[in-house]
């Protein structure tokens, strides 16, 4: 690992949320300790659509990810699929091309709609490394450097 070697994390909350049993806090140190491994954290996104009625509950989730870093990209829907890949996958080609490879670059998903830009970024000699339920698509899987299990 090259300590200034430059990280990014993309989370697709939607897909993978926070397991119940554990408290935002201790899975962002997880996630921080792990992208810690291949460098330098310089963006830790999580997409999500914030409801119109929000819970307490919810308000307290989003403050505590905020006060951990991580910055949060509201998804809104209004009807359309798929708004928060679309998002995540404009802003990790947006990332490739602010900050050339090698860099590493984390995916929080088992959607096999990352599957494309995930590979492009891995013949580019970005370094993918993916956190992925169990169920996830084989082939995402195959095309990432590392693969963890999610949660």
């Amino acid at each position: 690992m090259n300590a200034s070697s430059s990280v990014a994390v993309f989370w697709d909350y939607e897909n993978c949320a926070l397991p119940a049993n554990e408290p935002p806090y201790a899975i962002v140190n997880k996630i921080r300790r792990l992208a810690h491994q291949y460098g330098s954290v310089k963006t830790f996104k999580a997409y999500l659509e914030y409801a119109e009625q929000t819970s307490p509950k919810l308000v307290s989730l989003r403050s505590e990810l905020q006060s951990c870093g991580v910055s949060l990209i509201d998804c809104p829907h209004i009807g359309r699929k798929d708004v928060a890949d679309k998002m995540m996958m404009v802003d990790m080609m947006a990332h490739a091309m602010d900050n050339p490879a090698p860099a590493t670059i984390i995916l929080i998903s088992g959607d096999r709609d990352f599957l494309y830009v995930v590979s492009t970024l891995s013949l580019r000699q970005y370094r993918i490394v993916l956190l992925a339920p169990k169920s996830a698509y084989g082939g995402l899987k195959g095309q990432a450097d590392a693969v963890y299990n999610w949660p």
